[in-house]
């Protein structure tokens, strides 16, 4: 939506638009759109990665939840985290790789990282076709 202001009322538009912006359609699809990026990529961890899992237990417990109190400062969105249940002190450790108890080194085998760079585009493509959605 386009709003013509002229440098008098400019103030009174600004307040407007924030007002409209903190009650209405446009916050909540991005709302929604975070929170359906955040559920996406704890999908994509649930699916596995290069590491051999010997009880299965890591993969399934991937969960997203929404962080209470937590908004983004400048735009008031929801926050999301995307976390292991159980093993969350094993997700550093496979990530990152280890010291081993010989003495060697443990592979690091990188899981979390490509999958955040592929949810950042999809939380950027999913913002834009709700703000499409709601812009027409």
């Amino acid at each position: 939506m386009i709003v013509k202001a002229t440098p008098e009322n400019l103030d009174q538009e600004i307040v407007e638009q924030l007002k409209d912006w903190a009650n209405g359609d446009l916050r909540r699809a991005v709302n929604e759109a975070v929170k359906e990026t955040a559920e996406t990529a704890a999908k994509m961890l649930r699916q596995g990665g290069p590491y051999q899992e010997r009880t299965g237990g890591y993969t399934k417990d991937w969960d997203s939840k929404l962080r209470k109190g937590k908004y983004t400062s400048e735009i008031m969105t929801e926050q999301y985290s995307v976390y292991n249940k159980k093993h969350y002190r094993l997700t550093h450790l496979l990530e990152k790789g280890h010291q081993s108890r010989n003495g060697g080194r443990v592979k690091a085998y990188e899981h979390i990282k490509p999958t955040y760079d592929v949810v950042e585009q999809l939380a950027i493509s999913n913002i834009g076709k709700r703000v499409r959605e709601i812009s027409k």
